[in-house]
């Protein structure tokens, strides 16, 4: 088990374990607004490939509650309004920026999103500073959260759900400070293979053609 101020020193390179899978800090950013509300994020990597974000967030609407998030980004979600079949992706980042009203409810994988919140502040990562404001939708049964981040030039989309302490645990070891990313490992692995595949085979057919050739 981790305790939260392990957690909140993580940095780049380390490692932890998440539901039997290790994954890599790959990169570590903080996040503030006017009002105090912040989160420090950490990405995470596995040898899956997918990214994820692990979330301390401290809301203080909530009484300085800190909450902790695991966050998926989705690749071109479509996402509609219940009971429409039209996808307003394209049409969210010009309507957060120009602080239009929020739609009320919003739909993505079968799941009901209700309005809760929007924010606006600065994003800080590697020392680049950048504004971004967000919408924040949360399901009925507020376990699951689709969060939409409006940037200078883009849009991301987030699905996000609550995660505890108690289902992270610090790794150690000799790789415990490595900084290339797990996925990276075993894409190195995989060439390795290859590379040895194509010399076993190329070994065979110079056999076949020597003992053809009855050298």
């Amino acid at each position: 088990m981790i305790t939260e101020t392990q957690l909140e020193q993580l940095q780049v390179g380390d490692r932890l374990e998440y539901q039997g899978i290790q994954w890599r800090i790959a990169d570590r950013s903080h996040y503030t607004d006017p009002n105090g509300y912040e989160t420090q994020e950490w990405l995470i990597q596995s040898g899956t490939k997918k990214d994820y974000y692990l979330l301390r967030e401290v809301d203080p609407d909530q009484g300085q509650q800190i909450t902790w998030y695991l966050a998926e980004e989705l690749d071109n979600p479509r996402i509609t309004e219940p009971g429409s079949s039209r996808d307003l992706l394209a049409r969210l980042p010009e309507a957060i920026r120009a602080n239009q009203t929020p739609y009320p409810e919003l739909q993505l994988f079968n799941r009901i999103y209700q309005f809760e919140s929007q924010t606006e502040g600065e994003y800080v990562s590697e020392g680049v500073r950048e504004t971004r404001i967000t919408w924040d939708y949360w399901d009925e049964a507020h376990l699951w959260n689709l969060a939409l981040e409006a940037w200078s030039n883009r849009i991301v989309v987030y699905s996000t759900r609550t995660v505890q302490l108690s289902d992270f645990s610090l790794v150690r070891g000799d790789s415990f400070l490595s900084a290339t990313p797990l996925w990276q490992e075993a894409e190195k692995r995989k060439e390795k293979r290859s590379v040895q595949l194509i010399i076993a085979w190329a070994v065979t057919i110079i056999g076949f053609f020597l003992m053809v050739s009855g050298i």
